[in-house]
């Protein structure tokens, strides 16, 4: 009841009074509740810290195995999108002249010859598919040869390593036709070709190889399916032309099914 009937003036004299004889004292304790927060993390068991140390080193583990995942999704990306561009690269190849279609029919390999697998290959499907001697045989990695026997249910290809396979061709680049002739293989598997009547101006080397692909004037092959790289021409006998060997696709001996170029036509009328 006193305190009610002091004049304003006192009251405030002594509030304000009140508040700063406290004051040290709040800040004092403020203070030490901060000084006890620091000494208990301070405190922590060396246990608490070894589990705080492999907790984070877990974390950065992780960190690193996403990081390898997200390199390795990379360069999957990078590989299907340049399967992508081949495969179109083939279909437009393979449709480019209404008067030469081919309709592509995937036959799966049953057997090498006796001469070895660089010198023919048997399939499982024949005349029962309309499969002719003399049609043309590719896979993923370009020309693989063309039917040299049917069966009723089976077929030989002649592989284009073959001395006996030749074949209209042409350098990406370059619309003048050459000539592709198999050359076996080389000491140490190494599948290879012949080119000839190569012309006078065209060079090639380790460092700028030619790329070798079918031509349109090949009634067996469309135009642009891969053959081969060339590292190398040399003049030939008659002094006209140029002749090379033709590193032919390493992928040729793992091979497990290839596609059979068929007419499109004789599909049509079937």
């Amino acid at each position: 009841m006193l305190w009610w009937g002091l004049p304003s003036g006192w009251k405030l004299i002594s509030k304000s009074t009140f508040s700063e004889f406290h004051a040290p004292l709040w800040d004092l304790s403020s203070r030490i509740h901060d000084l006890t927060l620091f000494w208990g993390h301070m405190s922590d068991s060396k246990k608490t810290l070894i589990e705080k140390a492999k907790t984070n080193s877990r974390i950065e583990s992780d960190l690193s195995l996403q990081k390898d995942r997200f390199r390795t999704l990379e360069r999957e990306e990078r590989r299907l999108r340049d399967l992508k561009e081949r495969i179109a690269g083939l279909k437009n190849a393979l449709s480019m002249d209404a008067d030469n279609s081919f309709k592509p029919v995937v036959s799966r390999i049953s057997l090498r010859t006796l001469n070895g697998w660089w010198q023919g290959i048997r399939l499982r499907k024949g005349r029962d598919v309309g499969f002719e001697k003399g049609m043309g045989v590719i896979f993923k990695g370009g020309v693989v040869g063309r039917i040299s026997e049917v069966g009723r249910k089976s077929s030989e290809v002649q592989l284009l390593t073959h001395p006996n396979f030749r074949i209209a061709a042409r350098f990406v680049g370059d619309d003048r036709p050459v000539t592709f002739q198999g050359n076996g293989i080389l000491p140490g598997g190494k599948a290879q070709g012949l080119v000839m009547d190569v012309p006078q101006d065209l060079f090639a080397s380790r460092e700028k190889p030619l790329t070798l692909t079918t031509s349109s004037l090949g009634a067996n092959f469309p135009e642009g399916i891969p053959i081969g790289k060339v590292f190398g021409l040399e003049g030939g006998e008659d002094g006209l032309f140029k002749i090379g060997q033709v590193a032919l696709n390493e992928e040729l001996g793992s091979i497990l099914e290839v596609t059979v170029l068929t007419p499109a036509s004789e599909f049509q009328s079937q």
